[in-house]
């Protein structure tokens, strides 16, 4: 079974310099120093891949990003960034596709630096992490992400980030747990991807899906809630919307959703019967998530038929990210 995993995350020594020196948003991974030469370094990637049977990665910059990097430095933090990934990608061309890292805080030239990725680079979409600075998607200023993301028929990968202080001090601190407690349950326990779920329904709901039709876009950790909510959100949805379709039928349309590593059969079966296997593929969320022959073991192993368990291995992906 060819298995190729989608969510899957690079650095370079230059971002890292760069993100500690200018950002403000500060990484809240404890490991991120540890984990370095898994994101730099594509041969030991390559290393991880043939001992567990990984084909391929899709591989993005995500957590340290140059997207939120100050204005003055994010554009050509995230061409440097680009770049790399394009060269590391062409010494190792049937193992890796790879994922732009977009300016988002400055639109125009967001949509210029996709454009140039997917179209010179051979990039096979872009990756936005979070919100921007506090802001969703559905303001207009992103329009023209959206806009060069459908006039390339491209992907666009809506990763978790790390929220804002504000919104980590009314939702998760406490005066009744510790301060890592609070840090964890605003992250990768819970509010990053509350925060994405966010973000998918205010897409859905400002028509975005609709003015945009031929965007793809891809979420992780089994769609960030979303799934789960789509029958609710369609009954309350016909009380505040005139758009033609359906929430629902916008996001199946349009949406493609994997695990990020997070092996898990309930979810999987309710992803599945909600999306379908053409709109699922497989991701491991390496190298923050390490879970080896379990990648591979998991979907071998999946409650599926065949055709399902070869679409979500791999077809899926080579359709959404043009790999074929």
């Amino acid at each position: 079974m060819k298995l190729i995993t989608v969510e899957e995350h690079y650095d370079t020594d230059q971002n890292i310099k760069e993100f500690k020196q200018y950002s403000e948003v500060k990484n809240n991974n404890p490991r991120q120093d540890q984990l370095r030469p898994d994101l730099v370094d594509f041969a030991k990637k390559v290393a991880y891949m043939d001992q567990h049977g990984i084909d391929m990665q899709v591989i993005s910059d995500a957590g340290n990003s140059a997207q939120v990097l100050p204005d003055q430095y994010a554009v050509d933090g995230a061409h440097a960034q680009n770049e790399t990934l394009a060269e590391n990608i062409s010494q190792y061309p049937t193992r890796f596709a790879g994922l732009a890292t977009l300016p988002v805080n400055t639109p125009d030239q967001a949509a210029q630096t996709l454009e140039y990725a997917v179209t010179k680079l051979g990039l096979k979409g872009g990756i936005i992490s979070g919100s921007v600075n506090g802001q969703f998607l559905d303001d207009p200023r992103f329009e023209p992400i959206f806009a060069a993301a459908d006039r390339l028929g491209t992907t666009l990968y809506l990763h978790p980030g790390v929220i804002t202080n504000d919104q980590k001090a009314m939702l998760y601190d406490s005066k009744a747990y510790n301060a890592l407690s609070a840090t964890m349950m605003a992250g990768a326990m819970w509010g990053w991807h509350m925060e994405q779920g966010i973000q998918m329904l205010r897409l859905l709901t400002a028509g975005v899906f609709e003015k945009y039709p031929h965007v793809k876009i891809a979420s992780g950790h089994w769609g960030e809630f979303m799934p789960m909510f789509l029958e609710r959100i369609d009954g309350f949805g016909g009380m505040i919307s005139d758009l033609p379709l359906k929430y629902s039928d916008y996001y199946k349309r349009q949406v493609y959703l994997s695990p990020s590593g997070m092996y898990t059969a309930p979810q999987m079966q309710l992803v599945l019967k909600e999306m379908g296997a053409d709109h699922i593929m497989w991701s491991e969320d390496f190298p923050y998530v390490q879970a080896g022959e379990q990648t591979r073991q998991f979907l071998e192993q999946a409650d599926l038929t065949d055709a399902q368990r070869e679409a979500i291995a791999h077809g899926t992906a080579e359709t959404v990210f043009n790999l074929l």
